[in-house]
């Protein structure tokens, strides 16, 4: 194998004593393999493989993941800069970043419970998703930090202003339950967590958005196996445990990056009628292809009222959708030729 990349990590473990190891990332005859292993390398037990493949973008994945997941358990690199990241002395001044870790590391089920239920009710309400109206984040800061006014409220990272107007009152009531024995502005939270603390909660964050990554990459691999295998939508929905609106918006993103999905497409259009889907292109050549709500109004609603049940209006958007792919295609076959 022909070492491509290699960069040293050490650890301190004591006042004179020090860890070391090196993450590295290698190629042969067209294998792509990234990993990390002791120094001194004790052969084969001492070396952790990352990833192995043809895929540079699984690669890449793997890599920050695998430098995240060390970097968490303490090692620094020798060589700066990994992960882009900026120096450590800078992110300390990110305030925001302190006190997320602060809460993170105080904030029990126990006390974020009452404001998880309010936050249900009021998602039910507004007939929205959960996290619009408060990320289990935010929870977690109002249930350490406890304001008590709005202005307190404020100093808490994601409540802007318009959060502020539109939830601040409930949430103070939800508040006012809770015991508080410390005091407003928080600055003193920053001595209250060590450079080690945010270093360690920092690389966690890394760890879990480089894991997510990994999943998506992955996931993206087998979508377009079984695109090329002849999957159908409802096939790839069962294999991959995705629901098939989500299903449906990624394979129009695939499309978008530069993907073949035209096979799917057409098996998918292959019992929608002619005639309908002259109409839905003559559509988007008058009204754009970029929005598809307005054709959506078009051609299956009457006089802005929908058109069958929710379930029914998310099949014709589905429908659009792969209208639009083969729509945009042959327009781009069209400026080719």
């Amino acid at each position: 194998m022909e070492i491509v990349f290699l960069n040293r990590f050490e650890r301190a473990l004591g006042k004179s004593e020090v860890e070391r190891g090196q993450v590295f990332i290698g190629e042969y005859q067209g294998i792509w393999s990234v990993g990390w292993h002791s120094i001194p390398d004790q052969g084969e037990d001492g070396r952790m493989t990352w990833y192995e493949g043809t895929s540079w973008e699984e690669l890449l994945a793997s890599f920050r993941y695998g430098v995240a997941g060390q970097m968490k358990l303490g090692f620094r690199p020798l060589l700066d800069g990994m992960l882009e990241d900026s120096p450590f002395w800078e992110r300390r001044q990110q305030f925001a970043s302190v006190l997320q870790c602060y809460a993170d590391r105080l904030g029990t089920e126990e006390l974020i419970a009452p404001l998880r239920q309010w936050r249900r009710a009021k998602a039910a309400e507004e007939k929205r998703s959960a996290y619009l109206v408060a990320t289990n984040r935010e929870l977690r800061l109002i249930a350490v930090f406890v304001p008590r006014t709005l202005e307190e409220l404020e100093q808490l990272p994601g409540f802007g202003k318009l959060k502020v107007e539109k939830y601040g009152p409930e949430l103070l009531e939800q508040a006012a339950a809770m015991p508080r024995d410390h005091s407003f502005p928080l600055q003193w939270v920053e001595e209250a967590v060590t450079e080690d603390q945010l270093a360690a909660w920092l690389f966690l964050q890394k760890e879990e958005k480089y894991g997510k990554d990994i999943s998506l990459v992955q996931e993206k691999k087998k979508l377009l196996t079984g695109i090329r295998q002849g999957s159908s939508i409802a096939e790839l929905e069962k294999e991959l445990g995705i629901p098939r609106r989500m299903l449906v918006e990624r394979i129009d993103r695939l499309d978008e990056e530069g993907y073949d999905v035209l096979p799917l497409v057409a098996r998918e259009l292959a019992e929608v009628a002619a005639e309908e889907i002259d109409q839905v292109e003559t559509a988007m050549q008058e009204l754009g292809d970029r929005y598809l709500k307005p054709i959506y109004q078009r051609l299956y609603a009457a006089d802005g009222a929908p058109s069958g049940a929710a379930g029914q209006a998310e099949r014709q958007y589905e429908k659009l959708r792969m209208i639009r792919i083969r729509f945009r295609r042959s327009g781009a076959k069209s400026a080719v030729s």
